[in-house]
């Protein structure tokens, strides 16, 4: 069993995909006009086929500097953030992610198909024209979520001739540069683009000459179905190892003999509001390597949920809610009233390689595959740095908890195709 455990969980570990992509696209002849107001009186145009100096000049001088969200206030410090910005209301343009081919990309790439018969479409909404010039930048941030079906944002650099400005990504222990400055340069009408899951930390490069101009999209689950989009060859070829050895696994009578649960750390966080967000409507919003993991226990007939993960102080432990908690203040007595109510509902899980059995006849025996990195703590629920402001939502950590039955149970039934899905 544990040879069998430790494949399983290397596979896991190995589970992920760079949470972003770039790549370039062409403006079509005759549609790569931006409009902007700076007042309502007062209107400009920029051809981006034909753009000069001057007409990037007066874009930037209609432009207000960008503001950016510190601890839930709106900070302008451009010792932090130096850049103009346009709101959406006062911008207009001839193109759409669609026609530059952008949301089968956003789809096959930063996606991947839900655990659902239908998927959720998503809604590309406009957000801000942005304006860097000479000298300006943005240090490291995350996007500010305002929504908690928000998942991710594209960002569209036109082609104008410029200098630095490279959008960096920080992943884990890598840091991953796109030069978008040098992708705008294949031929005058290219646009380039990335991609991104909202949660991910990146900043943009100080810009050295000339101007770089940006539109930035939020990007949005929405409520009704539409077919399923594809998913790459890569991403099948994973899910078929990774599924071998969890059906191995649960075939093991050593495995869990009891039953119990696997525990699976995520690879984002998602935006909550506390008052409205629960936890299982944010099941079919994965992404990612997130939603394999789903995808992968329905297979085998794993019924599945999401847990909020939090640090108790006092005990020094993880705790698992099946909600989310809030956003801020004293976790001391607040965040006990919660643990003893969850414990009154007769669940209580338990990490046997880290605690003893606790003497409840109620406990869950829980293993990670992936095991826990970061856990919300009240005093950073919110990202330190955005690009907005927001005192709605907040980036929460989740696991998903696959409940694993008895090995009486699922011995012989693991891999069965005809079983019930969850």
């Amino acid at each position: 069993m544990l040879e069998t455990l430790a494949e399983f969980k290397e596979l896991v570990q190995e589970y992920r995909q760079p949470p972003f992509s770039t790549g370039v696209a062409e403006l079509k002849e005759g549609a790569s006009s931006l409009f902007y107001a700076i007042d309502a009186s007062t209107t400009g145009r920029i051809d981006f086929a034909n753009v000069t100096d001057t007409d990037l000049e007066k874009l930037a001088a209609a432009c207000q500097p960008a503001t950016f969200g510190r601890n839930q206030e709106d900070v302008l410090d451009e010792g932090y953030r130096k850049a103009g910005k346009l709101d959406a209301a006062n911008i207009s343009v001839q193109f759409t992610p669609h026609d530059l081919g952008v949301v089968d990309v956003i789809y096959n790439h930063l996606l991947r198909s839900a655990v659902d018969s239908k998927d959720r479409p998503i809604n590309v909404e406009i957000y801000k024209l942005n304006v860097y010039g000479p000298g300006a930048f943005f240090k490291p941030h995350v996007d500010t979520p305002r929504s908690d079906k928000m998942f991710g944002s594209l960002v569209v650099v036109l082609p104008t001739v410029h200098e630095g400005g490279s959008l960096i990504f920080h992943w884990g222990d890598e840091d991953v540069s796109f030069d978008s400055a040098q992708a705008v340069k294949i031929q005058p009408t290219t646009a380039a683009f990335a991609v991104f899951a909202s949660d991910i930390e990146h900043e943009v490069a100080p810009v050295t000459s000339g101007y770089r101009v940006t539109l930035t999209y939020n990007l949005y689950w929405e409520a009704t179905a539409k077919n399923r989009p594809i998913v790459s060859v890569d991403a099948i070829e994973r899910d078929g190892a990774l599924k071998e050895s969890l059906q191995l696994l649960l075939k093991d009578p050593e495995f869990l003999p009891d039953g119990g649960a696997l525990g699976f750390a995520l690879n984002h966080k998602y935006p909550f509001n506390p008052d409205s967000t629960r936890l299982q409507n944010v099941l079919p919003w994965l992404k990612g390597p997130d939603a394999g993991l789903r995808e992968l226990c329905k297979e085998v007939s794993l019924e599945v949920s999401l847990k909020a993960v939090y640090f108790d102080p006092d005990s020094g432990e993880d705790i698992l809610l099946d909600y989310f908690f809030g956003f801020n203040g004293d976790v001391s007595d607040s965040l006990v009233e919660h643990i003893v109510e969850m414990e009154q509902e007769g669940l209580v899980i338990y990490d046997p390689e880290r605690v003893s059995e606790p003497e409840r006849e109620e406990s869950v025996a829980l293993i990670w595959a992936r095991p826990l990195q970061k856990v919300n703590r009240f005093h950073s629920a919110y990202a330190a740095y955005g690009n907005e402001a927001s005192l709605e939502y907040a980036y929460g950590e989740v696991c998903l908890v696959a409940t694993i039955p008895p090995a009486s149970e699922r011995i012989g039934s693991s891999d069965s195709s005809d079983m019930p899905s969850a």
